[in-house]
């Protein structure tokens, strides 16, 4: 089934931890996002034209990966769908329920059929409802395990097979000693040749004085045979393939060969998706990082043979002002086939401190010297009106994957998880669903002179190479590879970045989860940018009036600072040699550092706020001095 309305709002279908693919929860239960395909797109005539956004530079960078592809078109709101039919479609899942009355237990297509036998209209059936008359239309109740694999499927656990063992199973034992010395080996193995009995009629009940997964179990009426849950994440089978976020077939949901293992999650546990999304800052005057008058020049050098590569790449980012990454590329290749994400965002960041005020009525910037005023920084760019365009490109279950393998070739990249494309059509897809917003921001540029003889400090290099060692250690794929490029002047700002936006919500009033970063860091880029949008109790025209007061703002910044010498949690905080997810932060927790997980772009890791209050080698310790 297809819902007509998803009352949540547009940055739900397109952020970090939501799109295509992903579980919604709701007041109806949750939801599972339906390719963007459906959701009315598929002709783009006049009535539509107002749905595409026009960014160019974004869409070139897209172009790299996905070759067909026209148009980005944005996520409508109520109003659209109501004048043009066009809306996000969803479906249940997980599609197994049970009524909290009768305990009866069964899939939503069984729970349908029993209320349009009942005789009961199906207009009545959402959200999901007990036909039993005793019950009196009692709204179900959803599952809440799922089943995810590597390639990115999901489906439910085989509940019909569920209380019907093998004879080796032994998860059901009560042998203590067994379970915490071999767990994993116990998870119940089930017999799916048949179901319990001929007339299985299955109920699933919770124990009120046992709270453990041993107190809820699944049992057939008529049989009487039950099993109960204990060990079911421990319960493993071969993926069915399953696609539940394509529309079904005459009633089938769409499959594929797939060859991974599943293992059971939560449904709201956050390795069941990984939206692979991107973001771009609108620029006006954007031109090809890669002109065809530059890749001329690059051509005839190498024609003539007079030059090496070591030479061409350093006569043509010295003339042409062109990244090296770029002409490296193009010499290896002969195409661009991807722009790293640190040179994609490059161009953002010389354009808001190199360019004039320009004729646009999308972008208002102004650029201010703060060095005298706000120690540690150089320049503040007060921009009262930017547009930002976030594009979902594909999603992965069970583990991530880091921004520059976004747009590169399946089997160019180092990981283990596939992604799953949000159109039927892949990476051949000629639409994809973007978010279009409007907002303001500051964007905070760093002391360079006093960053490099910060960085050099032996203390500093210590504690970045202890966050990297926990980097390359752990489980994911994508710490390991942030892990090579991750240096002390990331680790700062990133924290700096935190510590501001908690300020701006103790003493501007501005909620935490209103806000964003955008992160400016590389070897030559040492800023952050703090931005509120529209839809959000931040942006309100006050966030880039900040900078109209410096000693104002250099008091938030001062008060921020200060702040962060102290957590509730404090000395095991301080101290800490790795907190978090894989030990990647350090000192840094949800008392003094953490931030919500939607306005972070490095999901709260690779912070360490000792870096900037310590008396030793903090980067602002001369503020704490002034105390």
């Amino acid at each position: 089934m297809a819902f007509d309305k998803i009352k949540h709002g547009r940055s739900k279908h397109i952020s970090n931890y939501g799109g295509v693919g992903s579980l919604i929860e709701t007041t109806d239960n949750s939801i599972i996002i339906e390719t963007f395909d459906e959701w009315g797109y598929s002709e783009l005539n006049e009535k539509l034209a107002h749905y595409i956004i026009k960014d160019d530079r974004l869409l070139q960078r897209l172009k790299n990966r996905f070759q067909n592809l026209k148009h980005l078109v944005a996520i409508p709101t109520d109003r659209d769908s109501f004048l043009h039919n066009v809306r996000p479609k969803a479906s249940y899942f997980p599609k197994w329920f049970y009524c909290t009355r009768c305990n009866r237990f069964a899939n939503y297509s069984e729970w349908k059929k029993r209320w349009t036998a009942s005789g009961k209209k199906t207009d009545f059936f959402n959200p999901p409802k007990c036909s039993n008359k005793d019950c009196k239309e009692n709204h179900l109740e959803q599952i809440r395990f799922v089943m995810t694999c590597s390639n990115g499927h999901i489906h439910d656990l085989p509940w019909e097979f569920w209380n019907n063992r093998l004879p080796n199973d032994r998860s059901q034992q009560n042998d203590e000693e067994n379970d915490n010395k071999n767990e994993k080996s116990n998870g119940p193995q089930l017999d799916f040749s048949k179901k319990c009995c001929d007339s299985q009629d299955l109920i699933y009940k919770i124990s009120r004085e046992n709270t453990e997964l041993s107190g809820i179990w699944v049992e057939c009426k008529n049989c009487k045979k039950k099993a109960n849950l204990k060990g079911v994440f421990n319960f493993e089978q071969p993926c069915l393939g399953k696609k539940y976020w394509l529309k079904p077939d005459n009633g089938k949901f769409h499959e594929e060969n797939c060859s991974a293992k599943t293992s059971v999650k939560l449904k709201t546990s956050n390795s069941v998706y990984y939206s692979n999304s991107l973001s771009s800052l609108f620029i006006p005057d954007f031109q090809n990082l890669l002109s065809s008058e530059i890749r001329l020049d690059i051509d005839n050098m190498v024609a003539k043979q007079k030059y090496s590569n070591e030479q061409i790449i350093e006569l043509i980012c010295d003339l042409k002002g062109v990244q090296k990454e770029l002409v490296e590329q193009y010499l290896e290749t002969g195409e661009i086939k991807y722009i790293p994400d640190n040179i994609y965002r490059e161009a953002e960041y010389n354009y808001f401190l190199e360019k004039e005020q320009p004729d646009n009525k999308q972008i208002k910037f102004r650029v201010i010297d703060c060095s005298e005023q706000i120690n540690g920084f150089s320049k503040l760019v007060k921009i009262d009106k930017l547009k930002k365009t976030t594009v979902q490109t594909s999603f992965t279950r069970n583990e991530p994957i880091d921004v520059d393998s976004i747009l590169q070739n399946q089997n160019e990249y180092e990981y283990t998880v596939q992604r799953q494309s949000v159109s039927k059509n892949n990476f051949e897809t000629k639409t994809l669903p973007a978010l279009e917003s409007y907002g303001e921001g500051i964007l905070f540029v760093l002391d360079e002179q006093k960053l490099k003889q910060w960085k050099q400090q032996q203390e500093v290099i210590e504690r970045t190479e202890k966050i990297k060692s926990n980097a390359q250690n752990a489980d994911w794929k994508s710490h390991q590879i942030v892990a090579k490029t991750l240096t002390p002047n990331k680790v700062l700002i990133h924290t700096l970045s935190h510590l501001l936006m908690r300020e701006l919500e103790y003493v501007c009033g501005y909620p935490a989860s209103s806000l964003s970063e955008r992160l400016y860091v590389s070897e030559t880029m040492n800023g952050f940018l703090i931005s509120a949008f529209d839809g959000t109790d931040g942006y309100l025209g006050g966030l880039s009036n900040l900078c109209n007061d410096l000693e104002n703002l250099n008091n938030i910044i001062n008060s921020a600072i200060l702040r962060a010498t102290d957590c509730s949690s404090d000395p095991i905080c301080i101290e800490s040699e790795g907190q978090g997810v894989g030990q990647l932060n350090l000192a840094a927790c949800h008392s003094c550092t953490l931030t919500p997980e939607t306005t972070c772009e490095l999901s709260n890791l690779y912070l360490d706020r000792k870096l900037i209050v310590s008396k030793e080698y903090g980067f602002f310790k001369s503020n704490l001095a002034d105390e």
